[in-house]
């Protein structure tokens, strides 16, 4: 292969792109302002499907830990929490320190070169591009941004996601270890969540919620509050704090999104790639960076386009219709999540879908006919069932 690539953003997006890229023979230059792996604000989850899909994930290595989940607690906004387990499909949580460290250390073996320095200037001259970056110079046949729901590639290219595709995450790391239960609890009258996360030697607590909704002040009392139930106790001072913010794209932003043009494609969170419901992003990063490789090895950039459409578009596009309902709306008279915790009490089909769900296995665009087939199966309805319970915290909002 005989063509130069500027990747910017050596998060798990970039470092998987950059490792396939130079595997197969191009000269890859990966670039991101951190000098090596770094923290990130973000609950840090592979789902049992990432962790199907890239066998390299599956590799237990003592230098980069992770912690495995084998529960999961969901907290209504009503107060009421069902614990569900996770059988042979647990999930596992990274630090993103640790993920970045195994997926950096992965791109270098295979040849990228790291430069730990922040790209300041991309610009188009005769079919290549012009990287600035500090004081180093370079000329790349394509450039990946890799860079993060504020992109500078994308904003370059002209395709800067709205405030209305963005949600605001903020949260803290809090030194802890031995944990294998998360929790997740939905606040009234909000579109995102807040959670537990255990990771091996801390817990990431964070609130995600869609920009405009709520003042940052907001989200940080409504954490606060669940931090302080979590713990049964004060706030702690040894806790780090985080912000940052991801995609969550409405559903007719899916067919305006943009993603590759004239020598240039974005990837992972640039791409607006996460699932607005879940805030899944991982999963989507290692996906959308393995197709756009497949199509520039194969020398077809449009390819990537088609690719990514046909492989997920749909089911992100469907899950964005069904935001407001599922964060907002009701079901015979509380709120959806509510009545979805009850029917897993009374119900074992709504408790495989849900753990289904919990491992990144359910297809939006398909859900409501296998939540329907689910009631009428006589064998869902004689599968084990799950105890609900009480567990409210003081809400902020």
């Amino acid at each position: 292969m005989s063509f130069n690539v500027a990747i910017v953003g050596a998060g798990p997006a970039g470092s998987a792109l950059a490792a396939a890229l130079a595997a197969a023979g191009a000269q890859v230059r990966l670039y991101d302002l951190q000098k090596g792996a770094w923290e990130k604000p973000c609950g840090g989850g592979l789902t049992a499907k990432a962790l199907r899909q890239f066998d390299f994930l599956r590799n237990k290595s003592e230098r980069f830990p992770r912690q495995d989940i084998r529960e999961i607690e969901l907290i209504s906004s009503g107060g009421r929490s069902v614990v569900f387990p996770l059988g042979d499909a647990p999930f596992q949580i990274f630090s993103r320190r640790n993920l970045n460290g195994l997926l950096l250390e992965r791109a270098t073996e295979a040849g990228a070169d790291f430069i730990p320095r922040r790209v300041t200037g991309l610009a188009r001259e005769a079919h290549r591009w012009r990287i600035a970056a500090d004081r180093d110079r370079w000329s790349a046949d394509v450039v990946v941004g890799a860079d993060g729901c504020t992109s500078f590639v994308r904003r370059t290219t002209g395709q800067r996601l709205p405030d209305a595709d963005q949600a605001m995450c903020c949260g803290y790391y809090v030194p802890a270890a031995g944990a294998t239960r998360a929790v997740v609890a939905f606040p009234k009258r909000f579109t995102g969540y807040v959670w537990a996360f255990p990771r091996p030697d801390h817990i990431s607590y964070g609130v995600i919620n869609q920009c405009g909704e709520y003042p940052a002040a907001k989200l940080w009392e409504e954490l606060d509050a669940f931090v302080r139930w979590h713990r049964q106790g004060d706030l702690p001072r040894d806790r780090v704090k985080y912000a940052a913010r991801v995609p969550m794209l409405r559903r007719a932003s899916w067919k305006t999104n943009q993603v590759a043009g004239d020598g240039w494609a974005l990837v992972g969170d640039a791409a607006g790639f996460v699932d607005p419901i879940t805030g899944e992003g991982i999963f989507y990063a290692l996906h959308s960076a393995a197709l756009l490789a497949q199509a520039l090895t194969a020398g077809d950039l449009r390819a990537y386009d088609r690719a990514w459409r046909a492989s997920f578009e749909a089911d992100l596009a469907e899950a964005s219709r069904r935001l407001p309902k599922f964060y907002r709306g009701t079901m015979l008279g509380a709120s959806v999540i509510d009545r979805v915790l009850q029917l897993s009490t009374f119900h074992g089909g709504v408790v495989n879908i849900m753990r289904q769900a919990l491992a990144g296995d359910v297809d939006y665009v398909t859900l409501k006919g296998r939540v329907l087939r689910s009631f009428i199966a006589p064998a869902a309805w004689r599968a084990p069932k799950l105890t609900i319970q009480s567990a409210d915290y003081p809400r902020a909002a």
